[in-house]
């Protein structure tokens, strides 16, 4: 299907609206039918860390499932956080930031002492769910600027509690922020000053709030058509582009709030 237009919010909502054709057109993709019939193939052959280690294909598309297939070429990483215990307190994979890892730790830590973990279906069935998630919403994402994000944000953020939570994801927070009008010089803040200033913006009970979810995800989607767009094709954009002097400061004297 093709649009003439790449806004972010158009594509969006075809991409909720029209999933199903989209979800065939992203599997019928050579590179995609390929690697998931590579993956039923040998995924059996999977008995442990050391055989995921060897099969680059499967290994890639079980660090995608978590959003981590930028990583494929840490190996000696990858391999840590697979082998140790998510439980230990001193493993890797508790002193990173990032929840991808932990998921990853969790979700996998099996394969180090059940040969037949690749057996049971379920297991299978997870990895190839979450890998066709994540590839399906860098599919979308091609089509303009923010929608993979949004997807990602529409997904995740009715699970979040409390601030850190979005603070340790770097999507979750990038949506926050461009959705805020924070410009990028807010990431060379201290994570204190992040903090307390995001504190005074976000209501995290609204995180429960299907509908103000989506009003954040437009907010989003529109600030990044505004931020990619030149300010001097349309002069009028530049009365909503947030002030940049190493404050992290929008619009003034308007305050901005997350979800309205």
């Amino acid at each position: 299907m093709q649009v003439s237009t790449n806004s972010s919010l158009l594509w969006y909502k075809l991409s909720s609206a029209l999933k199903e054709p989209h979800m065939k057109a992203f599997e019928a993709q050579p590179t995609v039918a390929r690697d998931i019939d590579t993956f039923k193939e040998k995924i059996g052959e999977i008995k442990s860390v050391d055989d995921l280690m060897k099969n680059r294909t499967v290994l890639t598309m079980v660090l995608s499932a978590f959003q981590l297939e930028s990583e494929i070429d840490k190996p000696a990483m990858v391999r840590k956080i697979l082998t140790e215990n998510p439980a230990d307190k001193e493993s890797l994979v508790n002193r990173l930031a990032e929840p991808r890892w932990a998921k990853l730790a969790g979700a996998m830590y099996g394969l180090n002492s059940d040969p037949d973990f690749f057996q049971k279906q379920s297991n299978v069935d997870a990895i190839l769910a979450g890998y066709k998630t994540n590839e399906f919403e860098k599919f979308e994402g091609q089509n303009a600027d923010g929608v993979r994000e949004a997807m990602y944000f529409k997904r995740l953020a009715g699970n979040v509690d409390k601030l850190s939570q979005i603070m340790a994801d770097k999507t979750l927070m990038h949506v926050v922020r461009v959705g805020l009008g924070l410009p990028e010089s807010f990431q060379s803040l201290s994570y204190e000053q992040q903090r307390d200033r995001l504190e005074k913006q976000i209501d995290i009970a609204d995180f429960k709030d299907p509908e103000k979810i989506d009003k954040m995800i437009q907010r989003f989607l529109v600030y990044t058509e505004i931020n990619n767009t030149d300010p001097a094709s349309n002069p009028m954009l530049s009365l909503f582009q947030p002030i940049s002097n190493g404050e992290f400061v929008g619009p003034q004297p308007i305050q901005i709030d997350l979800f309205v």
